[in-house]
C-alpha cells in the first residue's frame, strides 16, 4: 500500500477541522488520506457538527445532535457543508447541515446550542467497572485476532482513540451474550480547552463500538463476512464538559434488534462518574446469502 494511502493520526488531527469557507455558511473538507474505502462514519459526524459550530457563538455548547446517514461517503473525495441557521434566540440556537460528496447527501444532520445555565440535576450511577489501567488495550486483542484480509485496513490502522474494552470483545460468531458491553476510550494526543472541539472529537468516537452491543446477543461477531452493517442514525445529547484526552467509560446496550436493524445505546461517563452524554443509533445488520468481499 502506498505511504500516502496509510491512516495517519496526526494527518487526520491536523485535516479534520480545517475546512475552507466556500460561501456564506458554506465550507468545504479536503479528504484525508486513507487505506479505506469508505469513510468511518464518526469522522462525518464530527466534522458536521463542527460545521454547524461554526455558525454560533462561542458561549454556546451543542447539548443535542441528531444526524441521518445517506449513502455511504467514500475517503478519496471532500465533504461539502451547508448549514442552515434555523434560530438564534435568548438561551438557545437551531442549526442544519447537509454534507454532500459530488452533489449526492451523505448525511443530513441538526444540532440545538444552549447558553450554559445553572438548574436542578440528576444522573445515572457510573457503572462498577475496572479502571482502563487493568485491561488491555484493543489494539492487542486485535493483533491477536486471525482476521479476514478485508478487515485488516480498518481495525489495524492507527487511530485517534484509544479503547480499552471491559468484558471480552467478539469478533466472530459465538454463543449469546449480554448486550451490555463497557469500553474505556481517551484520544491518544492532547487537545486544548475549546469545549467545542471535545464535543465533536466525541461524536467522532461515538459511533465505532454501539452498534457491536446489537449483535452480542445474537451471538454475532463483527468480523462475519456474512454480516452487511452500516450506521443509519445516530444522536448524541451532551449533558456536562467532559474532556476526550482523558479517560471516559463508555457503557452500552441494546433494548432490541428486528428487520435487520439494530438499536444501540449509550451513556459516557468521566472518570470521576459524571455523565457527559447519551447516545443512540439504529445500524443496519444485515445477514447476507454470499460473503461480502473486497475493501471496506
Amino acid at each position: 500500500m502506498p505511504d500516502a494511502m496509510i491512516d495517519d493520526p496526526e494527518i487526520e488531527r491536523r485535516m479534520l477541522f480545517a475546512y475552507e469557507e466556500t460561501g456564506p455558511d458554506r465550507f468545504r473538507a479536503a479528504p484525508i488520506p486513507s487505506g479505506l474505502l469508505r469513510l468511518y462514519g464518526g469522522k462525518i459526524l464530527a466534522r458536521a457538527l463542527r460545521a454547524m459550530q461554526q455558525t454560533v457563538s462561542p458561549d454556546r455548547p451543542a447539548h443535542s445532535f441528531h444526524a441521518f446517514f445517506g449513502r455511504p461517503g467514500l475517503t478519496d473525495k471532500g465533504l461539502d457543508f451547508a448549514v442552515t441557521r434555523d434560530n438564534d434566540g435568548r438561551s438557545f440556537s437551531s442549526r442544519r447541515v447537509t454534507v454532500e460528496q459530488d452533489g449526492a447527501l451523505v448525511m443530513s444532520a441538526s444540532a440545538s446550542f444552549q447558553v450554559a445555565e445553572d438548574g436542578p440535576r440528576h444522573q445515572f450511577a457510573m457503572p462498577d467497572v475496572p479502571p482502563p489501567e487493568q485491561l488491555r488495550p484493543m489494539s492487542d486483542y486485535i493483533a491477536d485476532a486471525p482476521l479476514p484480509e478485508r478487515h485488516l485496513p480498518f481495525w489495524r490502522r492507527p487511530q485517534l482513540f484509544e479503547w480499552r474494552p471491559v468484558e471480552p470483545f467478539l469478533m466472530f460468531n459465538g454463543q449469546p451474550e449480554s448486550c451490555h458491553r463497557h469500553y474505556w476510550l481517551r484520544l491518544k494526543s492532547p487537545l486544548g480547552g475549546d469545549r467545542a472541539l471535545h464535543q465533536c472529537y466525541l461524536a467522532y468516537a461515538s459511533d465505532l463500538h454501539i452498534l457491536h452491543a446489537g449483535l452480542a446477543p445474537l451471538g454475532m461477531g463483527w468480523a462475519d463476512d456474512y454480516l452487511q452493517t452500516a450506521s443509519l442514525d445516530h444522536a448524541i445529547w451532551f449533558h456536562d464538559h467532559g474532556r476526550v484526552d482523558d479517560w471516559l467509560l463508555y457503557a452500552l446496550d441494546s433494548p432490541a434488534a428486528g428487520s435487520s436493524r439494530s438499536l444501540g445505546r449509550g451513556t459516557i461517563y468521566t472518570r470521576d462518574g459524571r455523565l457527559i452524554a447519551t447516545v443512540a443509533q439504529e445500524g443496519l445488520i444485515r445477514v447476507l446469502d454470499a460473503p461480502r468481499a473486497g475493501r471496506i
